[in-house]
């Protein structure tokens, strides 16, 4: 049996926060001396006014503690033609390697965004924008993929996004994207 939690980060057993964490590392292999746990207690030690106290993880864990899948999101500020947009941020997007094809990745998912139509504690977000380098999984679950003519600005000094794709899941109530737009992503939160 699985347990479904989608949660403040801060709210997470310890239990649970080292099994997401257990997971990310598996799923994304980076430096050997590189502590996912530690950062995110890091994360989770930052003062509530700080963007990242509005981070959730959400995740399917077995009866046995494992994640079988697990997300982050974050509250941050984008600007869309200069004019400031909170949006809802998605990361780790990730999946057990030995549990891939049972649908836990668009469950986690599917939950993540379930934040939008909650509030997300108090919050009023219309839309998630996030990046990707799997836009069909996303486009099945009904994202769109951010159109050409959008010119995605970086900031000096930020760093670019790693995955190619720009994506954006919105609640009929998010105001549009206009063609041609100038989209700030490096905003506040990253």
């Amino acid at each position: 049996m699985a347990t479904t939690k989608g949660a403040p980060s801060k709210a997470l057993t310890e239990a649970d926060l080292r099994a997401v964490c257990a997971l990310w590392t598996e799923a994304f292999p980076t430096a050997p001396d590189r502590d996912r746990y530690a950062e995110a207690l890091a994360r989770r030690a930052r003062p509530d006014d700080d963007v990242l106290a509005d981070e959730w993880i959400h995740s399917i864990v077995d009866a046995d503690g494992n994640a079988l899948a697990a997300a982050r999101t974050f509250v941050r500020v984008i600007r869309v033609d200069g004019e400031p947009r909170r949006v809802l941020a998605l990361a780790h997007v990730a999946s057990s390697p030995r549990a891939r094809g049972a649908g836990h990745g668009a469950a986690v998912v599917r939950l993540a965004f379930q934040r939008l139509r909650s509030g997300g504690g108090g919050d009023d977000l219309h839309e998630s924008i996030f990046c990707s380098g799997v836009p069909a999984f996303y486009l099945k679950l009904g994202a769109t993929q951010l159109p050409e003519t959008l010119k995605l600005s970086y900031p000096s000094g930020a760093k670019p996004f790693h995955d190619p794709a720009m994506l954006r899941y919105a609640l009929e109530t998010a105001a549009p994207l206009p063609a041609g737009a100038v989209v700030d992503v490096n905003g506040d939160g990253w």
